[in-house]
């Protein structure tokens, strides 16, 4: 067993032959490790700060700093630490002043060799217990705080994903709130947020992949680049060859870390199955699936909605969307929604003309024409985002997967096994 894997005592006691008869009955212990021996409560309490051992054998009665006043300061100084309090008088005053200064047991002297590994282990068991309490406590309280990713994404291209993922980040900061939020373009191949917003910068998403485990707000600022909205943008690979370089495990690092700085990241996807995007859309409190009224791309959401129920996505994590709303496609919403078992929750209305002058002009429509019927659905679409209680990871989501099957085909099969 290695020393780190081991359990790290410090003895406590004021007569030298009783610290040296305690460490020889621990020596045969395999899991256990005498890291210091102290003859004063005040070296123990130094001695516990330098070295923060796992468990404290303390004497009760010693000179300068007893036993109770040195099990006090350690635990308001190193409250990872735990202490056995040990004593010749074993009266129950004794033990209730023990366990009052925060010692976990009371052994009475002379202690067996079994009875003191085992107490030590109990003791180191229950420490352990707790410590895993209070970091999954502070996890959820991380996860509370944290900000929530919403991915625009659709199985078929051409449904204007770039378009209504960077105006709605705009929507998104301009509601009431002040809120923080990034957008971010994980079409790695070929992404055209840098183009709605008339971006030139040369620091893209691949610059963060040589520093994947550094990335703080620092960083992630250096790179990002402020439009005049006061969104943040990370821009996509400046090519194709780049953007291969750009892994799942990446994207999930650089989600993961805006999640701590933003209230919303927005993040533009590509329209396919492969590992980044479905990272992004595994991560995502919200999917914005966007649907035209071509009968391929209904068939496309359709078995995209399948692939959502396999993959147990909840209902309310997945929010349908009509982009290019208009009557004159012959086909009804309701029609639509009877065809593929799932409603439409909001509409964005068709205009082509004036999105296609915008894109050119590289100014978000939302800004460029605030009076606009599709500024306004885009608008409503923000609000119903911010006013729903969202989905939360379930805990398959929030972790880190050991060797997930990687490709859509081999997790669905996992999934119905």
């Amino acid at each position: 067993m290695a020393d780190s894997d081991k359990i790290r005592v410090l003895i406590v006691d004021d007569i030298a032959d009783t610290r040296d008869n305690i460490e020889k009955l621990l020596f045969f212990e395999k899991d256990m490790q005498v890291v210091g021996k102290a003859a004063t409560g005040r070296e123990a309490v130094n001695l516990s700060k330098q070295l923060q051992p796992d468990v404290v054998l303390m004497d009760i009665n010693m000179p300068d700093m007893d036993g109770i006043a040195a099990t006090e300061a350690i635990m308001s100084q190193v409250p990872n630490t735990q202490v056995i309090m040990m004593s010749v008088q074993g009266e129950t005053d004794y033990l209730r002043r023990a366990m009052l200064a925060g010692a976990r047991q009371f052994l009475t002297k002379p202690v067996g060799g079994d009875e003191l590994a085992s107490s030590i282990r109990e003791v180191y068991r229950l420490q352990q217990t707790q410590r895993r309490f209070v970091v999954a406590a502070q996890q959820e309280e991380e996860e509370e705080a944290a900000g929530q990713i919403i991915a625009v994404y659709s199985p078929k291209g051409g449904t204007g994903k770039s378009v209504i993922a960077s105006n709605l980040a705009v929507a998104l900061k301009l509601l009431p709130g002040n809120r923080k939020v990034c957008l971010v373009d994980a079409n790695l191949l070929f992404g055209d947020v840098g183009v709605m917003f008339n971006i030139t910068t040369k620091k893209t998403i691949s610059d963060l992949t040589s520093r994947i485990d550094d990335l703080d707000a620092e960083l992630l600022n250096d790179v990002m680049v402020t439009h005049n909205s006061q969104i943040k943008i990370l821009i996509a690979p400046p090519d194709p060859q780049t953007g291969e370089l750009v892994t799942a495990d990446h994207l999930r690092a650089v989600l993961d870390a805006l999640r701590r700085h933003y209230d919303y990241v927005v993040v533009d996807t590509q329209s396919s199955f492969q590992d980044q995007t479905m990272t992004v859309l595994d991560a995502a409190a919200r999917i914005v699936l966007l649907m035209t009224m071509e009968l391929s791309a209904i068939k496309n959401v359709r078995q995209f909605l399948e692939v959502a129920e396999l993959l147990e996505y909840p209902d309310e994590k997945v929010v349908l969307v009509l982009n290019k709303a208009s009557g004159r496609f012959g086909i009804k919403v309701e029609q639509v929604e009877a065809n593929i078992q799932h409603k439409v929750a909001a509409q964005i209305g068709y205009a082509p003309y004036e999105v296609a002058d915008c894109i050119n002009r590289g100014v978000p429509l939302i800004i460029d024409k605030q009076g606009h019927q599709v500024a306004a659905d885009i608008t409503n679409l923000a609000y119903l985002l911010t006013g729903k209680a969202t989905a939360r990871a379930t805990k398959s989501e929030a972790q880190p997967k050991k060797e997930e099957p990687r490709g859509l085909f081999a997790r669905l099969t996992k999934t119905k096994r």
